[in-house]
């Protein structure tokens, strides 16, 4: 049977033991899962970095590329673990000045954080592009297979660094599309030879292979009363069945500390747990779009800190 958490961490493993010896490769794919997994910052004149993983080797393998790139002027680093119910593994760094935090390019001259990747990583060609899906993979990917088809998804903090890794698939000949949900930002890697062709550039040959023999459901399947009609009618019930819980565990969380718009919008999706957005934006005074609608959902849950399960 097709194990997708098996094949996900088959894909970080190859990936974590690619060694790569060109240093703007490295960098882009350090300065990727930085972005991906962590943050860099400036307090009180030092320079602070913070990343999470859900397995060790990652983030043993982050700070050793630190030392190994800008292991200079008395910088610490450190690999802990964090409780909770899920181990997770945490990279925590200290360096006087800023230098560290310019060098990584997340943190401009005034000291406030980089949207996106750096724009000297993004306008860099193939070898570096290849670098920085290394890193995002490493930090943020997985395999995924909705509906029968094999996928690669990406993780984002925000949109602007889901367009910075939609670049650089481009620049690999790969096509990759944005994708946004309730609680996430997301690039997948939907078309089987681009998954492939990906898979192949980064350095994960064996995963490529893998998923190049699992069967792909022809496009336009159906349920067995033969309605294609039905089956997006059932996803999309799933989803706002999914959306609806994800909001009151959001309500909850808060409390009164909601505002009055977003809390208006969340009771119009619990007093109508099955309508779809648009729908729900045509009952709303005034009537708003289903972007909006979807917005302040999203924006709710995501000021609550309240994880829901994948939309996709």
């Amino acid at each position: 049977m097709f194990d997708l958490e098996r094949v996900t961490a088959e894909l970080h493993r190859e990936l974590g033991v690619v060694r790569e010896e060109r240093p703007g490769v490295r960098h882009a794919g350090l300065v990727t899962q930085l972005r991906l997994a962590g943050e860099v910052g400036v307090r009180d004149g030092r320079t602070t970095i913070h990343a999470e993983f859900d397995a060790p080797a990652p983030a043993l393998r982050m700070r050793s590329e630190l030392g190994a790139l800008h292991g200079r002027g008395g910088l610490r680093a450190e690999v802990v673990t964090g409780g909770g119910a899920i181990l997770r593994y945490q990279v925590r760094v200290t360096a006087p000045g800023t230098d560290l935090a310019r060098a990584t390019g997340l943190v401009d001259r005034t000291g406030r954080p980089v949207l996106g990747l750096p724009p000297a990583v993004v306008a860099a060609g193939p070898a570096v592009a290849a670098g920085v899906w290394r890193g995002a993979l490493i930090a943020r990917g997985r395999v995924v297979r909705p509906a029968g088809r094999v996928r690669l998804v990406v993780t984002c903090p925000g949109p602007a660094v889901v367009l910075a890794l939609v670049g650089a698939a481009r620049g690999l000949g790969v096509l990759a599309a944005p994708q946004e949900t309730v609680s996430e930002h997301r690039v997948v890697v939907r078309d089987p030879e681009s998954a492939e062709a990906l898979l192949r550039s980064v350095g994960a040959p064996g995963v490529a292979e893998v998923l190049s023999r699992v069967p792909v459901a022809p496009r336009g399947a159906t349920t067995a009363d033969g309605s294609l009609q039905t089956v997006n009618a059932r996803r999309a019930a799933t989803a706002a069945a999914a959306t609806t819980e994800r909001v009151r565990a959001a309500l909850r969380a808060l409390g009164d500390d909601v505002a009055p718009h977003l809390r208006e919008t969340a009771l119009l999706r619990l007093e109508h747990p099955s309508l779809s957005l648009a729908e729900l934006g045509r009952l709303a005074d005034p009537p708003l779009t289903k972007d909006t609608v979807a917005g302040r959902l999203r924006r709710l849950v995501r000021l609550s800190g309240v994880a829901g399960p994948d939309d996709d």
